[in-house]
């Protein structure tokens, strides 16, 4: 074989190798673990809004790897508070990250039991 030849089959090979290996690497996580952060997602968010709290309405939930990220506004510390314990508590969540802003308005309602 050729040095040329032989620098052209490595070429390709490595090629071959780099194109199937990228998508891989792109998308490191499984479906199953998109579904299950999915899944989190969701029972958050059902939990939050019916914990009969219309201050945690428009919280904002995404979930990664099972962590629990929360945006968003809140009325008062206690809610900020209360969203962390509900999401903490739900199946699944590995960590919470609570980036809720506390920002009372004047017609922020009170908790609603």
């Amino acid at each position: 074989m050729t040095m040329k030849r032989l620098l052209a089959v490595i070429g390709v090979t490595l090629m071959t190798v780099a194109v199937a290996a990228g998508p891989v690497r792109a998308a490191d996580r499984s479906v199953g673990e998109k579904l299950d952060d999915a899944k989190i997602t969701t029972a958050v968010k059902t939990k939050l809004t019916t914990d009969r709290m219309k201050s945690l309405v428009d919280v904002s939930v995404e979930t990664t790897d099972g962590v629990v990220r929360l945006t968003g506004k809140v009325p008062t510390a206690d809610d900020k508070f209360e969203a962390e314990r509900i999401a903490r508590r739900t199946n699944g969540v590995r960590e919470v990250s609570n980036e809720l802003r506390v920002e009372s308005s004047p017609s922020a309602s009170p908790r609603q039991k």
